[in-house]
Formats: C-alpha cells, sequence, structure tokens
C-alpha cells in the first residue's frame, strides 16, 4: 500500500491543481488525475505495457490514497460512483489481465465497424476516442453536482411536480 505524505498530498491538491476553496479543490485534484490516468491509459494503446500499467497502476494508487485522506470531506455519492467505476473499469485496465481485457474490448468494437473501410491503426484511434468519452461521460456524473454545475431544468421540473401534489 502506498502511503502519501503531508507534502504529496499538499502538492497534489494545491500545486497540481490549485484553487481557492477547499473542497471544490480535493474534487478537482481527484477528477484531474483519473482524467490524466484515463487520457495517458488511451493516448496510444498499442505503447501501453506491463511496464506502462505498472506506472499507471503507481499513479491511481496515489490518487486512491488522496480519496482515502480525504474520503469524509468527499460526499459519499462520489466516494461510492468512483468505487464502483474502478471496480467496472479501472481495476480490469490496470490489473494483471488488462491487455486481454482491453483487446477483447477492441475486438468486439472493431466487429461493430469490420466494413466501415477502416485501417486497424484508425479504428484503434477511434477506440481510444470513443473510451474517452464514455470516461468523461462518467465522470460528468459522478462530478457534476457535487461542482454545482449540473443541469438544472431537471430540478425545476421536479419542483414543479412536487408544487402540484403538496399543499402549502
Amino acid at each position: 500500500m502506498i502511503e502519501l505524505s503531508k507534502e504529496r498530498i499538499d502538492q497534489i491538491v494545491y500545486d497540481e491543481t490549485p484553487k481557492t476553496d477547499v473542497l471544490p479543490t480535493i474534487l478537482r485534484s481527484i477528477y484531474n488525475r483519473y482524467m490524466h490516468l484515463y487520457e495517458n491509459y488511451f493516448t496510444d494503446i498499442d505503447a501501453l505495457d506491463d511496464k506502462k500499467i505498472a506506472e499507471l497502476k503507481e499513479y491511481h494508487k496515489e490518487t486512491k490514497e488522496l480519496i482515502k485522506y480525504f474520503y469524509l470531506d468527499i460526499p459519499m455519492d462520489t466516494n461510492l460512483d468512483l468505487d464502483k467505476f474502478d471496480k467496472d473499469y479501472t481495476d480490469k485496465l490496470l490489473g494483471s489481465g488488462w491487455h486481454d481485457y482491453l483487446f477483447e474490448n477492441y475486438d468486439d468494437f472493431r466487429d461493430l465497424y469490420v466494413n466501415k473501410d477502416k485501417t486497424d491503426k484508425e479504428l484503434r484511434a477511434y477506440f481510444a476516442d470513443k473510451a474517452l468519452e464514455y470516461f468523461y461521460d462518467d465522470m460528468d456524473s459522478i462530478f457534476r453536482d457535487d461542482f454545482g454545475t449540473g443541469s438544472k431544468t431537471a430540478e425545476t421540473i421536479f419542483e414543479g411536480l412536487k408544487s402540484l401534489f403538496t399543499k402549502d
């Protein structure tokens, strides 16, 4: 297990992501670290090897320690969603069977585009783009409410419906 020193935590929270508010800074730090991890992972899937996976895994262990350090400051939904995301994806992409998991998913993806006149290199780039798009969608659903930047439309509709069924 990795132990983060206070200096390393301060570096992650304040140097890597300089902001003034504590909770938004913590959340932004975690989000940025996930973004960095996944962008590095999918930059060139052909360049991935056990050494690169080990580096990314070590980086992610630091992120997990950061989350553990600020566990009570982070909204529970975010902690649970990040844990689920890691179990569903990160653990598999960084685990011992990373190569099989990644390329089985790529093979399934390639089968969808077999008649689309794309080279294997173009398909791999498109696969990486789609993987990052799905990653950003998941991160958006995990973090958007915590930053207070979610859509107000659903909230307004809910309030309107609620007012129909409640008496003042």
